[in-house]
């Protein structure tokens, strides 16, 4: 899925685009809101900046001065709902903690969301540039987290020390990928078997 491009780096999350001048809240919320209004109803694919705009009571030129496309507005209206935040607990054991990265992925890609996310993914592919704020937008903090629990199970003998980060990170990572973005069932029973697969294949 990720091009040599687009790999994410363990640093500090941060959002591609970033606005040249202060926005005005109430019309970003506005723009926000009327994307994910948008989003329960109709296809990622057939959203426009026009249906943005109007749908928010806004003109386009006010969306493109703070994003520099649809996909951007989505990125921002879909992965900054709470239900996407991810969050790395230090005090757990390192197999629990890749556990609670695969169980927390699962959930936030099952059912509509799950829907939502593949269409934004097959949205970037054709752009480089909109592919790497993807990558830093949704997978970047899933990336560090997973790196962080890795890192410490090869340091405290949980995991082999020769292990390759990337090579685990992309193990872990690919099979959920791959099955959102094939149609198949992303769910609880996944998670489970795919959990078990890791804790016997990382040792």
């Amino acid at each position: 899925m990720q091009t040599a491009a687009a790999r994410p780096q363990p640093v500090e999350n941060e959002r591609e685009f970033k606005p040249g001048r202060p926005r005005s809240e109430e019309s970003r919320r506005a723009i926000l809101e009327s994307t994910r209004r948008l989003l329960t109803h109709m296809p990622v694919s057939k959203i426009s900046i026009e249906a943005i705009a109007k749908k928010a009571g806004v003109g386009k030129t006010t969306i493109y001065r703070w994003w520099p496309n649809k996909q951007a507005v989505l990125m921002e209206a879909v992965f900054q709902q709470p239900a996407f935040q991810n969050f790395m607990p230090q005090s757990v054991t390192p197999i629990e903690g890749i556990k609670g990265q695969v169980e927390k992925l699962v959930r936030q890609l099952s059912g509509k969301n799950g829907r939502v996310v593949a269409e934004i993914i097959g949205e970037c592919q054709g752009d480089i540039e909109t592919l790497k704020a993807l990558v830093k937008n949704f997978f970047q903090d899933r990336y560090n987290a997973l790196a962080y629990y890795l890192q410490r199970g090869k340091q405290d003998g949980t995991f082999r020390e020769n292990i390759d980060l990337e090579v685990a990170i992309d193990a872990i990572l690919g099979p959920i990928i791959f099955r959102l973005m094939s149609g198949q069932n992303v769910d609880e029973t996944f998670s489970k078997k795919l959990n078990e697969m890791l804790a016997g294949a990382l040792r």
